[in-house]
């Protein structure tokens, strides 16, 4: 319910490849959360009915805790390292001039090359860098539109459009830029190969709710069924073991609505998504991807 911390790791690949990093200057953490605030502004937080089933969403965006901040950077390339820390928000960021930015880490680490993108998705848990040319000097807002993958409830605006509604400013400062020169090259990975591979999993998420009546049957409580592979959630039971050092192909599926699938402790690399191979962006180390029900 509160704010969330953000844990950085440095291997000393940002000096070597001369990527922005001066916290606070042109290396900057977003937390992003999703916030529903009462009159006194105390936050709202439900714990039934379609916050149950879809999970929790609110109708105002904070970052780092606060409503609709303002960054001074510098006029050239910043680094935004960005966690999606909400309930069950995905967010799908993009600038209000669409400008083109560039990711250059997810999850597990830097990726190859930066990746162009106008618009990026970023569903809970998960984590980008990207890098923003400010060079223009000119302001601009980092905005997020609606959820298309949970109709009316992924809209954030408060009236239920599908208008993108700001998430925070960016303002340029007067100084010189720290870093200008975007690199072409960042870490090279190794090639995905399933030769290795000892076995074969499928993993289906499922969602659904349920009516629970009481023995009179005059009231019902809406129960969700949310779980994988038929189970739902149980702390005592394990379902899946493995050897350590081993390599698995799991075949993730979501059945009713978007989820986003986690594994703690473990990074994956992606083969594939509905067939085709993975969008340059999602090809690192990864421990969290987006399913999607493409039913």
């Amino acid at each position: 319910m509160g704010l969330t911390g953000m844990i950085i790791v440095d291997d000393g690949t940002d000096a070597r490849l001369g990527l922005p990093q001066t916290f606070g200057t042109d290396d900057l953490p977003l937390i992003l959360q999703d916030r529903s605030f009462a009159s006194d502004g105390s936050i709202e937080y439900q714990t039934d009915g379609l916050d149950i089933v879809y999970g929790a969403r609110a109708d105002t965006v904070i970052v780092n805790g606060v409503i609709a901040p303002v960054a001074k950077v510098p006029p050239g390339l910043v680094r935004l390292r960005i966690l999606n820390a909400a309930n069950a928000q995905n967010f799908v960021l993009r600038f209000s001039d669409q400008r083109t930015f560039h990711v250059i880490a997810a999850d597990g680490g830097v990726l190859p090359a930066p990746v162009a993108v106008a618009q990026l998705t970023i569903s809970p848990a998960e984590r980008f860098e990207v890098l923003v040319d400010f060079a223009n000097r000119k302001a601009v807002a980092l905005e997020t539109g609606p959820d298309e993958e949970m109709g009316i409830f992924g809209r954030l605006a408060p009236d239920g459009s599908a208008d993108y509604v700001p998430v925070m400013r960016f303002e340029t400062t007067m100084t010189k830029p720290l870093v200008k020169e975007m690199p072409t090259r960042l870490v090279e990975l190794p090639a995905v190969s399933q030769a290795s591979t000892v076995r074969r999993r499928q993993f289906i998420v499922n969602s659904g709710i349920c009516m629970n009546r009481t023995q009179s049957g005059e009231h019902a409580d809406m129960v969700a069924l949310t779980g994988i592979n038929g189970q739902t959630f149980d702390m005592e039971r394990i379902d899946v073991e493995t050897k350590l050092g081993t390599s698995e192909v799991w075949e993730v599926v979501s059945a009713g609505m978007a989820h986003p699938f986690h594994i703690h402790g473990a990074l994956f690399r992606i083969l594939s998504i509905a067939g085709a191979p993975p969008p340059p962006h999602l090809a690192g180390w990864k421990d969290v991807v987006l399913v999607e029900d493409k039913a």
